[in-house]
């Protein structure tokens, strides 16, 4: 059986900084967020949260992870919305093979979202 969605998974919206086309003053490239929401729906991994010990700040980091059955367009420069929370992509999306033969079986995204 071949899957192209998982049956249960949750939607998911990209957050990606485009240029406006218009530069500032300066001539930098200005950006605007853009959010797509993606053609697959994803597994959700709620991951684990810790609380870093740091002077003056009471900081959670929690470090979920997306798990997609064919590639996404998602980069380390995206964020992500997903059951209203918006998490930033943490490094490279990984492609995962498929051990029954087919290229690639899918990606996993490793997300970040710092509170505190």
């Amino acid at each position: 059986m071949a899957w192209t969605q998982l049956p249960s998974g949750v939607p998911v919206t990209r957050i990606r900084a485009t240029a406006t086309g218009t530069p500032d003053r300066y001539g930098n490239p200005v950006t605007a967020p853009v959010e797509t929401v993606l053609d697959q729906l994803a597994a959700f991994d709620p991951g684990g949260s810790r609380e870093p010990v740091e002077v003056g700040r009471t900081a959670t980091v929690t470090t979920p992870k997306l798990y997609f059955i064919e590639l996404v367009d998602l980069t380390d420069a995206d964020s992500v919305r997903v059951n209203a929370r918006t998490f930033t992509v943490e490094g490279v999306p990984a492609e995962w093979q498929d051990p029954f033969g087919t290229p690639v079986g899918g990606m996993v995204i490793e997300l970040q979202e710092v509170s505190g």
